[in-house]
């Protein structure tokens, strides 16, 4: 008498739901730290030297453009080892953030600081 055979189907493990978020939350910052250095070259391009001479220097109010808990939460993210700083080398995950860390890096210690970050990822969405 033959034996039924039966087909073993391969199991396949469910995706991790952190995965995509980690993926949509580094094109975020990839993206904002582009925008930032645009804005800033744009501002820099448009800027009247006449207009700024005869006027008094004012200062225009920051406005913060993301929500402060994006920020923190995005932060701590890049920040492996949670030092309180972003290296150049934990930045390198992050192909927007290592392209303009220079840029976003005000101190030039080769670290931001929530500071920088939270300044850079702002002026990224000036209009």
């Amino acid at each position: 008498m033959k034996q039924p055979t039966t087909k073993t189907l391969p199991i396949r493990a469910p995706s991790s739901p952190a995965r995509p978020r980690m993926v949509m939350l580094g094109s975020l910052l990839a993206l904002a730290a582009a925008a930032a250095l645009l804005a800033a070259q744009a501002q820099a391009q448009t800027a009247e030297p006449a207009a700024a001479a005869s006027a008094p220097a004012v200062a225009a109010p920051a406005v913060a453009k993301y929500d402060p808990k994006d920020l923190e939460r995005a932060f701590k993210f890049m920040d492996k080892n949670g030092d309180g700083k972003v290296s150049r080398d934990e930045a390198s995950n992050f192909r927007g953030v290592s392209k303009h860390f220079d840029e976003a890096d005000l101190n030039k210690d080769n670290f931001l600081s929530r500071e920088e970050f939270d300044n850079a990822m702002n002026q990224s969405r000036q209009p």
